[in-house]
């Protein structure tokens, strides 16, 4: 084979050689774009999916607290002066505190589908604890010397309600992003932040 033959199979040869590198790198690169992009949806499709959970998390712990709270107020009427002082008052505000205590066990059972664990143990607690300072109002209008007894439950309710919204407040928060501060990641939800205040003051 002559020299310029040579060459030209050997610069032929290099071409091939270069275009199939070329090739080559070329799929390489394209297939990491592809698993690549493919994370990132997953990803974003993944978190999408945390965030729905999560808001439909809120959403039951904000319906229990809130019903708890109401719960909690509509037995503080039933131990306020004029209640006190009318039997039919006492009545009234006895029946609507039982219907508040009523429409909060299904609130209740979606805490505890809801989850995790944690949290549906401190609205069982909760819930416990508000049905223990209604039946501490009914003894109180019978007997007013059981005072202390009411408000011993009424701080007991208050706590448990506190340590709910503590434990929904941290599930349901978003976690922090390396450079975030706490404040940013964690923001304040005060729907979830207000337990009705212990009975102080019963005459």
């Amino acid at each position: 084979m002559s020299d310029a033959a040579s060459i030209a199979l050997i610069t032929a040869l290099s071409t091939l050689a270069g275009a199939g590198i070329t090739s080559w790198l070329s799929l390489l690169t394209n297939r990491h774009q592809f698993r690549h992009q493919e994370r990132l949806t997953n990803n974003e499709r993944d978190e999408a999916r945390r965030d729905q959970y999560r808001t439909t998390r809120k959403e039951a712990y904000v319906q229990f607290i809130n019903q708890a709270v109401r719960t909690a107020q509509a037995i503080g009427a039933t131990v306020k002066p004029e209640a006190r002082v009318s039997e039919e008052a006492y009545l009234n505000a006895a029946a609507q505190a039982d219907e508040r205590l009523a429409e909060l066990w299904p609130l209740l059972a979606l805490v505890t589908i809801e989850g995790p664990a944690q949290v549906a143990d401190l609205a069982d607690q909760a819930a416990n604890a508000l049905m223990a300072e209604r039946a501490k109002a009914g003894k109180f209008h019978r007997h007013p010397d059981s005072k202390e007894e009411l408000i011993a439950a009424s701080r007991a309710r208050w706590q448990a309600q506190r340590d709910f919204a503590r434990a929904a407040r941290d599930t349901v928060a978003i976690p922090a992003q390396p450079g975030e501060s706490e404040l940013l990641a964690r923001p304040h939800s005060p729907e979830l932040t207000a337990p009705a205040q212990p009975l102080r003051d019963l005459g």
